[in-house]
């Protein structure tokens, strides 16, 4: 009898334990318009200090979460192909035991892509070749903040020279996202 695998979507990652529901990835928001006005306005904001042509939020399958920016191509294709290299860097590191990439870079004629996981999710910055530095730096900086927002836990008007809230009691403030893989459709 052929078995058949279940497709694990950002939907079923809390059941199946690729995320604890207590950060808040994929669970109900009660307040939607307030997260998403957060999660806007840190990616306005990282746009704005890296000077990048465009921003944009993946899932780990590809999807467009979020965009801000000018940017004249077929955001689905670029987000499919981004997500594929950051789990491409992924197994190269740890295929060659380097660890988690911190960082994705590529460089096309005068475009540079500055792609970064972070846990089930993916930022992405668009920008000029000569940027290739800053847009990383910056992006850098601003890793925090987007997972503060991702969890709800950024204040309102926070950006990356504040530090995001943080509640001592919580046992999962300390936990390091940097282990979750990006494995969407895999079982």
């Amino acid at each position: 009898m052929a078995q058949t695998a279940e497709i694990r979507t950002p939907r079923s990652w809390p059941e199946s334990g690729l995320v604890d529901t207590r950060r808040g990835y994929n669970t109900a928001v009660a307040d939607e318009s307030q997260s998403h006005a957060q999660l806007q306005g840190v990616l306005t904001e990282l746009r704005r200090q890296s000077a990048a042509q465009g921003v944009l939020l993946l899932s780990g399958d590809g999807a467009v979460l979020h965009s801000v920016g000018d940017i004249h191509t077929d955001l689905d294709a670029l987000a499919a192909y981004a997500a594929s290299a950051v789990m491409v860097g992924e197994r190269l590191g740890e295929s060659a035991e380097f660890g988690a990439p911190e960082a994705v870079m590529v460089v096309y004629g005068g475009r540079a892509v500055v792609m970064a996981p972070l846990g089930p999710v993916v930022a992405v910055l668009i920008g000029a070749a000569s940027q290739m530095g800053i847009l990383r730096l910056t992006l850098a900086r601003y890793l925090d903040d987007l997972g503060a927002a991702l969890r709800r836990e950024l204040p309102s008007g926070s950006h990356a020279s504040e530090p995001p809230a943080f509640d001592a009691d919580d046992p999962a403030a300390d936990e390091d996202l940097s282990s979750v893989r990006i494995n969407p459709g895999l079982v």
